[in-house]
């Protein structure tokens, strides 16, 4: 036999085996996968168990847990949680602590690095131990539930074969790292801009920085009907940049800490291998949309709206809420109904759940009904340490999978970790988050209230990131609170955008029966959207840690006012308002300007044509919507580049290290325009037309480059990109995990709230006492493995916006669990 006759029967045998090796792997990668598939019908073994426990599914995979105690619910949904979420609930339990890295090695290194400073697991391991016996029972049983859903796996999760590790097993302390995550994820980014505003305030002085930071204006919507008056115009000698700007006798940047930034959080899903983006939250172009840089940034929060039994076509209460996060797949929830024993004194409650706690977040007990929206109010201060401060020092380690263990040192003032310097200045960060009384389950005491006022001082005790809270119950009574704990000493105006010594500090919490709130409102409505709520003293209590601007409050107020009687139909209604109301007043300044210019630039003719025929909406297939949309970025940014220049210098041209403008610098940039002070205009343009006209251009050249700016519509750029987090990681896997793309209408400063990856995590309609007639949506799906039933359940009715309904439907899966 020739040797190449050989050689050609072994590459025939290779092409052969080859695929037949591939298949094979296929198939044991396949059947490795669907063993972690979660248990869905059967018997299960539960320690700790009173009686017998139900675990029954429906359609959507909504899980209906029928046990006899509150704490067999506990170790129910534990045992669920586990078996659909245990990947997503170990990312989040590792995000707070600074724990990635032992996962995902080097990679994550610096992201713990900068979620050690906090030291959360320590502080949260003490605070285990001080909690009352009640709350720490119902850890205990949740925790329970989780490890014994985790090891009826017949294999680990499917994302720990392919990271090649294996689960931990829960304690009841990471269920206090998951609220400490939420912490992180709704409030580092105000803590952020505290430090930006103290640095700014320091370089500009206080009349400049009050007109960079107005505190409120027309868009204000709040509760007690409360406006604030705009700041003065800053005079010439005060600030004019027609001038030849001096540089800056002193422009400092703050170096970042040995460990990094703080850092954001992308909710459950720990962003993975990187931090969250927040830049595409919203939906901004990725190109900077003007000078050094910028965009709006996102702000986290939600909308929530009640009206009262007095203003609804049947008498009871109604309740709406959506809470606007990053999303991702699965979704940031879990859709539970709770059967807690039987007969007359069982109850029955329904809603969102978050996977890593035992508690009902948001929904209906029957009596009561209850949302959120965050709360941007000051929760936070930012020390400047003296050089002979006494601090502690403390030493963390962080596990790196793959190499040794990592050390680093945390220096505290008081507790307060030192997060920044600035040459020879330290700055400490004492927040709200760092203190054990922020951290109980209070909050789970709301299954049992059967009043709005009973709620709200559950709300007012809870340990949680802070919250507008609102209820509505089936005696038709509507209420707001701030949900958390608060500090007894005010947030304004002492520490606003300041710098403090130690001594300032605040310490001392407020007795919850003082906590602001509202009951029983006399127009019968109520809503908030992250905008400020009060004026006053209570307003100085909550201090402004970076309230959103007011549109969406405003827009969701008035619709309320629209009608006399509601119905959950017209409440329901308002989680798809598209109307661009705030939009409209700057397509009226761009088209006044393109008139103007119209008769001698074709472009400008065009761009009036656009905008005449814009029918006001942010809709999905509306070239004029982003056309102006874009155009307004590009004014902000060119204005703020050019008003922040002569206190902060370069930094402000370099992306990195520029400080950005937040949302209320709508207002003294609107009034520029409007009013035109010629020493407020960049010396560039020789008017402000002509700085408008510049925007439209640039803006339609950045949208649409081949020119053909009818097809640049909103929805092209808005189009939804809902992912999985292991395939933010291995993009190859996009196609199997992610939800399918689709183009967009709603915005940010309307109350349908939208962007590719960020929106409405879920819709809530319900009146208590009605939950048959109540709506819950949300996007993403129930289960975390992709050949679940419930992978992706319920999301195409989320992007259509049909009103899925709030109570589980027929139980088509059910398990019965026993006592271990």
């Amino acid at each position: 036999m020739s040797r190449e006759s050989a050689l050609r029967r072994w590459m025939v045998r290779g092409l052969i085996g080859l695929p037949l090796l591939l298949i094979a792997a296929a198939i044991g990668i396949w059947a490795s996968v669907r063993a972690s598939l979660p248990q869905l019908d059967g018997d299960a073994a539960i320690p700790g168990l009173s009686a017998p426990l139900s675990l029954g599914r429906d359609e959507r995979g909504t899980l209906v847990v029928e046990g006899r105690t509150r704490l067999d619910v506990a170790r129910g949904l534990g045992f669920a949680h586990a078996q659909e979420r245990f990947f997503e609930m170990d990312l989040t339990r590792r995000s707070a602590a600074g724990e990635l890295a032992a996962l995902f090695g080097e990679k994550a290194l610096e992201r713990d690095r900068a979620r050690r400073m906090h030291r959360l697991r320590a502080r949260l391991t003490d605070r285990f131990e001080q909690l009352p016996s009640e709350d720490q029972l119902l850890l205990l049983a949740y925790t329970e539930g989780v490890n014994a859903g985790l090891h009826a796996l017949p294999a680990r999760p499917w994302q720990y074969l392919l990271l090649r590790a294996r689960p931990q097993d829960w304690t009841p302390v990471d269920s206090l790292l998951v609220i400490a995550e939420m912490y992180f994820m709704l409030q580092s980014g105000s803590y952020e801009v505290g430090f930006e505003r103290a640095m700014l305030r320091e370089r500009a002085g206080d009349a400049v920085f009050d007109w960079l930071h107005p505190r409120g204006g027309r868009w204000d919507a709040a509760l007690d009907g409360s406006q604030m008056p705009p700041p003065p115009i800053p005079a010439p000698e005060q600030l004019d940049v027609r001038r030849k700007a001096e540089a800056p006798s002193t422009t400092p940047s703050l170096s970042e800490p040995a460990s990094g930034p703080p850092a954001r959080s992308g909710a459950a899903s720990a962003a993975l291998l990187r931090p969250t983006d927040d830049d595409d939250a919203d939906g901004e172009d990725s190109a900077a949309p003007g000078p050094g840089g910028g965009g709006e940034p996102p702000v986290l929060g939600s909308n929530n709206w009640a009206v009262a039994g007095s203003r609804t076509t049947h008498g009871g209460a109604i309740l709406a809420n959506d809470m606007h996060l990053g999303l991702g797949v699965p979704s940031i929830w879990y859709r539970a109904q709770f059967q807690i024993g039987a007969g007359p004194a069982g109850l029955r409650a329904a809603g969102v759940t978050l996977p890593g706690l035992p508690a009902l977040v948001v929904g209906t007990n029957g009596h009561v009904a209850w949302g959120f929206t965050n709360a941007y109010g000051q929760w936070y201060d930012w020390v400047e340490v003296p050089r002979d401060a006494k601090l502690v020092t403390r030493t963390e380690t962080i596990e790196v999978q793959g190499r040794p263990a990592v050390t680093m040192e945390v220096r505290e003032l008081d507790g307060a970790p030192i997060v920044a310097e600035d040459g020879p200045r330290r700055f400490a960060l004492h927040w709200i988050a760092h203190e054990g009384a922020a951290f109980n389950l209070d909050a789970d005491r709301m299954l049992g209230v059967k009043h709005v006022s009973e709620a709200l001082a559950v709300a007012q005790r809870a340990g949680m990131p802070h919250q507008n809270f609102l209820a509505a119950d089936s005696d038709g009574q509507i209420g707001w609170t701030i949900a958390g704990r608060l500090w007894a000493q005010p947030g304004l105006p002492q520490v606003y955008g300041r710098f403090v010594p130690p001594a300032a500090m605040r310490k001392d919490w407020l007795d919850p029966d003082r906590a602001p709130q509202v009951l029983s409102p006399a127009r019968g409505q109520l809503w908030t959207a992250n905008n400020r709520q009060l004026e006053g003293a209570a307003g100085e209590l909550l201090g402004d840690g970076g309230f959103d601007l007011g549109a969406r409050a405003q827009q969701i107020r008035d619709r309320l006012s629209e009608r006399e009687k509601h119905d959950e139909a017209s409440i329901g209604a308002i989680h798809a308002d598209d109307e661009a109301r705030f939009m409209k007043t700057w397509a009226a300044r761009f088209l006044a300007a393109a008139r103007g210019d119209a008769g001698a630039s074709p472009t400008h003719k065009a761009f009036v044509q656009l905008l005449e025929n814009w029918n006001g909406r942010a809709d999905a297939d509306s070239a004029a919507y982003r056309l102006v949309r874009q155009a307004r970025l590009r004014m902000l940014d060119t204005l703020w580049t050019a008003w922040t220049l002569p206190a902060l210098g370069d930094r402000q041209l370099d992306p990195k290290r520029r400080i950005r403008w937040r949302g209320q610098f709508e207002y003294s940039v609107a009034r520029a325009v409007d009013e035109r002070p010629m020493h407020l205009l960049p010396a560039a343009y020789a008017s402000w037309d002509a700085l408008l006209l510049a925007q439209l251009d640039d803006a339609a050249r950045e949208i649409a480059p081949d020119g053909n700016l009818g097809a640049a519509t909103w929805g092209v750029q808005n189009a939804s990109h809902i992912q999985h987090p292991l395939a933010k990681a291995i993009p190859l896997l996009s196609r199997w995990l992610d939800m399918p793309s689709v183009p967009q209408g709603g915005d940010s400063n309307l109350p349908h709230v939208t962007g590719p990856a960020f929106g409405q995590s879920e819709r809530l309609v319900v009146s208590p006492g009605r939950e048959e007639l109540g709506w819950l949506s949300m996007p993403g799906g129930q289960s975390g493995h992709p050949m679940s039933p419930f992978y992706g359940a319920g999301h195409q009715d989320w992007v259509e916006g049909k009103p899925t309904p709030l109570l589980a439907g027929p139980v088509i899966h059910r398990i019965t669990a026993h006592r271990d």
